[in-house]
């Protein structure tokens, strides 16, 4: 691979790019790095190929550069020039794209799932390639299975990858409670409820218990219920629970 300078009149935009049919100028990201090459030179080149028969550049990783540049007035755009073409050029430009750090959830699990379909030998060629764990991959993909209307809270930023996958580990019947509940305005909740988002449900009453490990009689009391607790086969808060419920109903 070598970098030139490619004029930007012999470029067109390859069809292995991922992002070859959106538009350019209407998202706030196309708008942030226009502004900023509208001010600054560019930092990294893009990457194309050459094609022989049309005697032109097809460019594979780099869409909002190469466009920022043009709508800035440039005549020429500093590029790698590569000879990876077919599945190899689609999966290096999935790839670039996947490691973008402004990727929903949904886009990295579709990105992903294309990056599988597009590589030998399926999740083991995508976690030997690019040193992602199979786990992860597979994990990605799951939130793609899951029904519409939660597949339409994780894009509109109400569930996070954690808890998609989380979500996604999940037997059906639940999956469903939570896209009922999603289509109800009642998301939050019915995530606490099954364990999914920390926190408790709405209207749910709660004793709160502080130990201070400074103190000597906190120390040992919190390590006593963790013993009783450990031979119950609870946790300490399971465990608490049952002693109060005990106290009160003796009193």
């Amino acid at each position: 691979m070598r970098v030139q300078n490619i004029p930007v009149s012999k470029i067109d935009i390859a069809e292995e790019n991922v992002r070859k049919d959106h538009s350019f100028g209407e998202d706030s990201k196309d708008r942030l790095i226009k502004e900023h090459l509208s001010k600054f030179d560019l930092l990294q080149p893009v990457v194309v190929r050459f094609d022989a028969k049309s005697k032109r550049y097809k460019l594979l990783i780099g869409r909002r550069r190469f466009f920022a540049l043009s709508a800035k007035g440039e005549t020429q755009i500093p590029a790698v020039v590569t000879e990876l073409e077919g599945a190899e050029a689609g999966a290096a430009s999935l790839f670039e794209n996947l490691v973008r750090k402004d990727l929903s959830p949904l886009e990295k699990a579709q990105m992903v799932k294309r990056l599988v379909d597009t590589t030998k030998s399926g999740i083991t060629g995508v976690s030997s390639k690019y040193g992602l764990p199979k786990s992860t991959v597979s994990e990605w993909i799951s939130i793609l299975s899951l029904p519409q209307p939660l597949q339409d809270a994780i894009e509109g930023g109400k569930i996070t990858t954690y808890e998609a996958i989380m979500i996604a580990r999940k037997p059906k019947a639940v999956q469903e409670k939570l896209a009922a509940a999603a289509s109800k305005g009642a998301l939050q909740e019915a995530m606490a409820d099954v364990g999914v988002k920390r926190g408790a449900p709405r209207g749910l009453l709660t004793v709160r218990l502080v130990f201070d490990p400074r103190k000597e009689q906190h120390k040992e009391l919190w390590d006593k219920l963790g013993e009783l607790a450990e031979q119950e086969g609870l946790d300490v808060t399971q465990y608490a629970w049952r002693v109060l419920a005990k106290h009160a109903e003796k009193a």
